[in-house]
């Protein structure tokens, strides 16, 4: 017995090809499904870039959002984290790696989504650099384009 009915044929998934406007950000899945506890490693970056106290335990705090001034609770440690990396001077990017430079850079902006040219002018290096080593299949520190 034939069945004339046609089958669906499955569409490939859509695959954007990053641009300069490509935003990123640290995808904390990532560190999870890595088995990485994400708040021990900075942890440890911010003990060997700086003499910092760290409080694991900080209750949530209150933030402003500067364009927005809409008002936030945020955990207290995600707040420490963003106020130090924010805080590193200047030439710490010109002496960290690519990487940690633009893992810095969206820690100190709150893991907000940045496009790979506002990224790319805060660790003064090209776009295109950024583009290719952060939108290919390997993942560094969980750095990844946001899905749309």
């Amino acid at each position: 017995m034939s069945d004339n009915t046609p089958r669906p044929q499955p569409r490939p998934p859509i695959i954007k090809r990053a641009t300069p406007d490509t935003h990123f950000h640290i995808d904390y899945d990532w560190w999870n499904s890595a088995n990485l506890d994400l708040k021990t490693y900075l942890y440890t970056r911010m003990s060997n870039i700086g003499n910092t106290e760290i409080d694991f335990d900080a209750e949530e705090v209150d933030i402003v959002d500067p364009k927005t001034a809409e008002v936030r609770r945020v955990d207290g440690f995600q707040y420490m984290v963003q106020v130090y990396f924010s805080q590193l001077p200047e030439d710490f990017m010109a002496s960290a790696s690519l990487v940690d430079a633009v893992f810095c850079v969206l820690l100190a902006n709150g893991n907000l989504p940045m496009s790979a040219r506002e990224i790319a002018a805060r660790v003064n290096r090209s776009p295109e650099v950024i583009l290719r080593t952060f939108s290919g299949p390997r993942v560094y520190q969980g750095i990844r384009p946001v899905q749309e």
